[in-house]
């Protein structure tokens, strides 16, 4: 976790755009262990499953995964930005 630099990573919008579901996902997860279901109707829970579906493939993109490196750190030159940084 400390070759990661976090800081960057808040600033970037693709973190938030994989963090957010998985979060919500792990609340669904987390609140169906208690047997707590919102019971919207029968088209909203059909909704709910292909959002969930669209979810894990946000997160399958990432949250802390770096394409541009091997394994989970960061590169040492992206360990010393400021902010993102764009092409």
């Amino acid at each position: 976790m400390n070759k990661i630099n976090w800081k960057v990573r808040i600033l970037n919008k693709t973190f938030w755009l994989t963090l957010v579901p998985a979060l919500a996902l792990l609340l669904q997860t987390f609140l169906a262990v208690f047997n707590v279901r919102l019971e919207l109707g029968e088209t909203i829970d059909k909704l709910l499953v292909f959002i969930n579906a669209l979810f894990a493939v946000l997160m399958i993109v990432g949250i802390v995964n770096d394409p541009t490196t091997a394994g989970l750190s960061d590169s040492s030159r992206a360990l010393d930005y400021h902010e993102p940084f764009e092409d």
